[in-house]
């Protein structure tokens, strides 16, 4: 489905409908985050009246993204660098180690 703009719950549930539940042609699990355009209600009634089931991953946490330990790592690098130390310089001092 090729659309311009940006997608709204709408047109979310409109291509599960439309385009994703017909193509299932066996029992699937959709696991979905929690974007606002996906209304846990109306999705999961959806999916599960299709005979498939729907798992929504828990809510952000930085703590399960590893990326986010590399980031609180750069910034307190950054914040104990000396002053007029470039963002670059903190970034390649970090990957140096």
């Amino acid at each position: 489905m090729l659309f311009r703009g940006s997608l709204n719950a709408d047109g979310m549930i409109g291509w599960l409908v439309k385009y994703l539940l017909p193509e299932l042609k066996i029992i699937s699990i959709l696991i979905m985050d929690n974007a606002p355009i996906h209304r846990k209600n109306v999705i999961r009634d959806l999916v599960e009246s299709a005979g498939h089931k729907v798992l929504f991953l828990p809510k952000y946490s930085p703590d399960l993204n590893d990326i986010e330990h590399d980031f609180s790592a750069l910034k307190r690098a950054r914040m104990y660098a000396p002053v007029g130390t470039s963002l670059d310089e903190v970034i390649r001092d970090y990957c140096a180690i």
